[in-house]
Formats: C-alpha cells, sequence, structure tokens
C-alpha cells in the first residue's frame, strides 16, 4: 500500500515537473487558461517551444523583428506583442486564427507597410492595435470581413490618405483612432459603412478639406474630434447628419470666418451636445473672435444662401434625430432597426439576418461601451450635468496609448435606460490569475514532496 502511494506521489511530481518543461526558456506559463508570458526578456524572433494549446501570449517589450507563417498555433486568442522592432509580418502568419479576438502590434515603428491578406480570415476579432506602426497607407481591403471589430487604433503613424471604403466591412465598429497623423482630406465615402461608430478622433492631423457628406453614415457617433488641424472652413450640411452627436471640438483650427462660415455658425447655434471654441483666423475684423458667438448682423452683408437654413437637413430636435434614423441614402434596407452598439457576444448564436443585410449582421442592442486601458489606471468621469469645454479649448489630451474617457476634458454623455455591456477590453483571465497560479502550483510541489519524505 505504501508502494502504491509513493508512485502515485512521483506521478503528479512528474506531471507537474512536465508542465514547467513545456514553457519556453525565460517565460512564464499558466494552465487554465493556457497562457505565455514572455515579456521584457530582449527576445530577437519568437521563443521556441510555445505550448500549442497556448490561448493568451504576451511578448511585449522585446526585440522581435518577423512574423512567420508557424510561429503560431490557431488556437491563440489574444496576443501582445507591442513594443518590439517588427519590420515584417507575413501575410499568412494568422491564416485560420478563427479564435483570435485581440491582436495589439502596436509600437512597432519599422513595420511601415502592411499586406492586404495580413488579418483575412479573423472572423471573431474585436480589437486591432496598430498605433505607432510607421504606417504611411493602407491597402484595400485590409480591414474585409472583420466584421466583429469594435476597436481600431491607427493613431500616430503617417497616414496621409484614407482610400473610398477602407471601412466598409466594420459595421461593428465602435471606437476609431487616427489621431496624430497626417491626413489632409476625408472624402465622400471615406467612413462609408461605419453604422455604429460612437467616437472618431481625427485630431492633430493636416486636415485642411472635408467633403460635405464625409460623415453620412455616422448616425449614431456621439464623440468627434478635428482640433489641431488646418481646417479654415467646415460647411454646416456635413455635420448635419450626426443626429446622435454630444461632443465636438473644433479648437485649434485657422477658421475663416466669411460668409462661407455661415452654415457652420448656424448649426453651432442649434447643437446641443459639448463643443469647443472656434476661434475666426480671418477676416481681420473677426479675428480672435468665437464664431459661436457671432449675431446674424455679423452676416447681414452675406446673401443667404450659406445658411443652414437654405440646405435640405436636419434640427436638432427629439423628432429629427428618431426621424434621421429612417432616412439614409446608402445604407436604408440595411440599417434600419440597428441601434448604436452591439452586443459583443462571441460563442452565442446569431439571429437570422433581414433580406439584404450585409455580414456581420447583429442583433440590435444599446451602446455601453466602457472602453479601459490596458493599465486600467484610468477612471470614470462621474455623471453630472453636461457642460461646454469653452474653457478647456486649449486642453491636448495625451493620447500615448490608448483612449478612455478619464482623459476627456468633458463629462461621458449620460445613457438613458438599461443595456448590455461589451466585452471589455482589459488583461485576459491568464494574466489576472498568474499570482495566485503560480503560489498554489509552488505549494502543490512542495506538499508532494513533503508527503514522499513521510512515507520514506
Amino acid at each position: 500500500l505504501k508502494r502504491g502511494y509513493v508512485e502515485l506521489l512521483l506521478m503528479l511530481l512528474g506531471l507537474e515537473i512536465h508542465f514547467t518543461a513545456c514553457c519556453p526558456i525565460d517565460c512564464v506559463c499558466y494552465p487554465s487558461p493556457m497562457t505565455v508570458s514572455c515579456q521584457a526578456h530582449n527576445f530577437a524572433s519568437i521563443p521556441e517551444g510555445i505550448p500549442e494549446n497556448s490561448e493568451r501570449i504576451f511578448l511585449q517589450n522585446n526585440q522581435i523583428t518577423l512574423l512567420l507563417r508557424g510561429h503560431f498555433s490557431p488556437s491563440m486568442v489574444t496576443l501582445w506583442i507591442y513594443s518590439n522592432n517588427i519590420t515584417f509580418i507575413d501575410p499568412d502568419t494568422f491564416d485560420e486564427f478563427v479564435n483570435l479576438e485581440e491582436l495589439d502590434l502596436g509600437d512597432n515603428r519599422y513595420l511601415r507597410a502592411l499586406a492586404a491578406e495580413t488579418f483575412q480570415g479573423l472572423v471573431k476579432l474585436h480589437a486591432l492595435y496598430l498605433y505607432k506602426c510607421g504606417l504611411s497607407s493602407l491597402p484595400s481591403g485590409i480591414f474585409g470581413g472583420l466584421h466583429n471589430l469594435q476597436y481600431l487604433y491607427l493613431q500616430d503613424n503617417h497616414i496621409e490618405f484614407l482610400q473610398d471604403d477602407i471601412f466598409v466591412d466594420l459595421v461593428n465598429l465602435s471606437h476609431l483612432f487616427l489621431h496624430g497623423n497626417k491626413l489632409w482630406s476625408l472624402h465622400q465615402n471615406t467612413f462609408r459603412g461605419l453604422i455604429n461608430l460612437d467616437r472618431l478622433l481625427i485630431h492633430q492631423n493636416q486636415l485642411q478639406w472635408v467633403h460635405r457628406r464625409a460623415f453620412h453614415d455616422l448616425r449614431r457617433l456621439t464623440t468627434l474630434f478635428l482640433f489641431n488641424n488646418s481646417l479654415s472652413e467646415l460647411q454646416g450640411e456635413c455635420l448635419a447628419h450626426l443626429g446622435a452627436l454630444e461632443f465636438l471640438r473644433l479648437n485649434g483650427n485657422p477658421w475663416s470666418c466669411d460668409c462661407k462660415s455661415r452654415s457652420l455658425w448656424d448649426w453651432l447655434r442649434r447643437f446641443r451636445g459639448s463643443s469647443s471654441s472656434v476661434i475666426c483666423e480671418s477676416p481681420e475684423q473677426m479675428h480672435g473672435k468665437d464664431l459661436k458667438v457671432l449675431k446674424a448682423e455679423d452676416y447681414r452683408n452675406c446673401s443667404g444662401s450659406e445658411s443652414l437654413h437654405q440646405i435640405k437637413t436636419h434640427t436638432f430636435s427629439t423628432a429629427d434625430r428618431g426621424a434621421s434614423k429612417d432616412h439614409h441614402p446608402h445604407h436604408s434596407s440595411k440599417e434600419k432597426g440597428k441601434e448604436r452598439g452591439v452586443e459583443h457576444s462571441l460563442h452565442s448564436s446569431q439571429p437570422a439576418a433581414p433580406p439584404g443585410s450585409r455580414p456581420g449582421y447583429r442583433k440590435p442592442s444599446k451602446n455601453c461601451t466602457s472602453h479601459k486601458s490596458r493599465n486600467r489606471t484610468s477612471k470614470p468621469v462621474s455623471l453630472g450635468p453636461r457642460k461646454s469645454i469653452h474653457e478647456a479649448q486649449d486642453y491636448v489630451p495625451d493620447y500615448q496609448h490608448k483612449f478612455s474617457f478619464g482623459m476627456m476634458p468633458t463629462v461621458p454623455p449620460k445613457r438613458k435606460g438599461k443595456c448590455t455591456r461589451r466585452t471589455p477590453i482589459r488583461p485576459p483571465s491568464g494574466v489576472q490569475q498568474a499570482a495566485g497560479s503560480s503560489v498554489i502550483r509552488a505549494s502543490h510541489l512542495v506538499f508532494i514532496m513533503v508527503l514522499v519524505v513521510i512515507i520514506r
């Protein structure tokens, strides 16, 4: 009997040693779900010995230069490989990775280019980080088929131009970050298809021109940042499609407050949300004035054709906001009945899509997005009465990494009614359980060794 106990204990000890042996050198591994943590070890390439059943892999803050097919297995759910020296990603690296949900390739400054097929087939991907990657352009179709994507980080690159319909398949995207690039124009179909977009950040670019229908699909947009660009004019019709807008920042642009600004002035005086100041740069008699506080008398010499009243558009009454949901020039049959934001449920069965709807259709639900940064240090701002951010016009937030409402100079919009939150972006459970798991496994090993000594 004693011999049987000893054999059992040795077998358990062997399993423990076998699990440890399966982990790459200089890495730490945790089971359930299988997690491999190899960050900050100056690896120049993907370490050998990563278990095939690994779901969460953390390789950030190394010196890795290449990503090739076969480096990872299709069972992977989360990959953090930001802050490396990646210069090339094989287009087949993530081929058939149907379980991948979060992919962080950010802060790889020498990447500079991506093939159109790089993310093809990532049907469950809901967060993609490509910030600070030295990208100057995005190939057509690079985001094709990413119907579940909710967060897309493209900030702090060198992108000068966005092709028409580049985001057309991202029907569930809620956050799009494009700030800190070199964009100089926004065309009519730049944002076509983003019917559930909630926040659009395009500040700190070089924008000089925005097509009057550039935002025509963004009916559910609540936050728009256009500050610190080179805009001298913006037609009121351009913003008239944004019936759900809550926060607007236009400061830091060389606004021309001549007759062409009348439609923007007319729109701003009807806007009920929170907006920054719009300081006039020209003409000379208007220099330094805020466009928002100008009077009708300031436009007495204008013909009136620039007024928003002369353009078929919406005012900001509740009735008009409701009516705007039924009026859509390009996607009326596809978008009718959808609510802003979509519940992210990767394992639940999807409802049948209505005839004519594009792939990726989801059952309507309210938008409860409350995005948190990786370090989770930002806290949501307490809800309160909405106020103007005129006094915060010179505030320039630090968007070095991921955006959170804690960085905003205003209070977040107060949501009405009950709703279901989206899946949060937060450290995977393997990381959250790391300390506990390591302590438990160590205690088991000590306990087994003590029992062996006692029995002997």
